[in-house]
């Protein structure tokens, strides 16, 4: 384990790192950009939910005005043609909003609902080009300010990546550009035109606006995730804190009751450590420590089972559904584990190698965390005045 520092700079875990090597191209290594999508997505059905609200509300509204704003009476056969597919584009858009609208609220998959954004975003932003493509043939009031509206809507603090924003913005101004080139009427090819140039332009306005928003929201990840990391870790092992391990002892003991479980209690304890440290020096016990950690971390394999450092050279080990058979076995490996690290202690009194003690007790129906912590313990204590480098177990471990 790398050593820990508390301040920020001198950190050396995978959050600091990411921070001191940069993300320019807002990309994480693999196993962060997984946790940051994963932080992004935390809260996303509900941001969905509101976005597709507003969009329904505003393209249902501007529906409505059509009925206000268009006369089919007063239109010749050729303007009258355009209203059909208006009229289904109006639709098709709105039942786009609904699907994704349903997506959030069943709270599908985040990949799902992405995807669905995605296609509404395309749907949305071409959709309000077409429609104010068709106004400008038939005449009729409109503003085209909307449209700019709706590329500043592409560019959404959603967990959509920039680079699918800017995919999107590129497909809008395309089909703006599509319509200006198609336009039978020059004066309407020509307003088209200078609507895609300004799609354009803002198309980079807000694109370097959602670039510096994606990278502070990204920094803000790391300072915060490293902060967490540093608060619930051990600064010198990695491991988790005394104040972790008092939160997670009480809640396997709540979770191990409830699912009638058993939970084992283990209390590594380094012998003669003050002796080494006045034989070596301090710098040499803090290495010593490490290595002692990724002993006993190595020991653990499960999902729910938990190491810490709970004092200055004291290591405890939480074993969720472990019976007293596979307890007793993991102690003397960790004392056996140790002892086979070879680390010279030549100011021991009991071997000339680093050695260390065990206690262990089982969790009973009538533990509070402090009684079952209490009697592992006293094993403890027992296993270092009996001679120290063994293990020691409670009788309630046999049961």
């Amino acid at each position: 384990f790398s050593v820990m520092q508390s301040s920020l700079p001198a950190s050396s875990t995978q959050y600091a790192q990411q921070l001191r090597q940069g993300f320019r191209w807002l990309r994480f290594s693999p196993a962060l950009e997984g946790e940051y999508r994963n932080y992004c997505n935390s809260h996303e059905h509900g941001r969905v939910l509101w976005f597709c609200a507003i969009c329904l509300l505003l393209w249902g509204g501007y529906a409505l005005f059509d009925l206000w704003r268009i006369d089919a009476a007063l239109l010749d056969a050729r303007q009258r043609a355009l209203l059909t597919p208006l009229h289904v584009l109006r639709v098709g858009v709105a039942a786009m909003i609904v699907l994704t609208m349903l997506s959030a609220q069943r709270r599908a998959q985040v990949r799902v609902v992405q995807t669905a954004m995605v296609t509404l975003g395309v749907a949305l932003s071409c959709g309000a080009a077409f429609a104010v493509y068709v106004y400008k043939l038939l005449g009729v009031p409109h503003e085209t300010a909307i449209l700019v509206a709706v590329m500043l809507g592409l560019f959404s603090p959603f967990a959509i990546s920039l680079w699918v924003q800017l995919a999107m913005a590129v497909v809008y101004v395309a089909c703006v550009g599509a319509l200006a080139w198609a336009a039978p009427v020059p004066e309407v090819g020509a307003e088209m035109l200078r609507l895609c140039v300004e799609l354009a332009l803002a198309a980079l306005v807000f694109g370097f606006a959602s670039y510096w928003r994606e990278h502070q929201r990204r920094e803000q990840f790391l300072y915060r995730s490293d902060a967490h990391w540093l608060a619930m870790r051990d600064a010198l092992t990695g491991l988790y804190n005394r104040r972790m391990f008092n939160h997670h002892l009480s809640l396997l003991m709540a979770q191990a009751r409830r699912e009638g479980q058993p939970l084992a209690l283990l209390l590594l304890d380094v012998d003669h450590f003050k002796s080494y440290n006045d034989l070596y020096g301090h710098q040499q016990g803090d290495a010593v420590l490490q290595q002692v950690a990724q002993v006993v971390l190595a020991s653990i394999g499960r999902p729910l089972d938990l190491v810490a450092r709970v004092g200055g050279e004291e290591f405890a080990v939480l074993l969720y559904g472990s019976d007293a058979d596979h307890a007793q076995a993991l102690g003397q490996s960790l004392v056996m584990g140790v002892r086979q690290r070879a680390l010279p202690h030549m100011a021991s009194g009991v071997a000339q190698v680093l050695t260390v003690s065990v206690g262990g007790a089982m969790l009973t129906l009538q533990d509070e965390p402090r009684t079952l912590y209490a009697r592992a313990d006293r094993m403890l204590y027992e296993a270092k005045s009996g001679g120290r480098d063994r293990c020691c177990w409670g009788e309630t471990l046999q049961a």
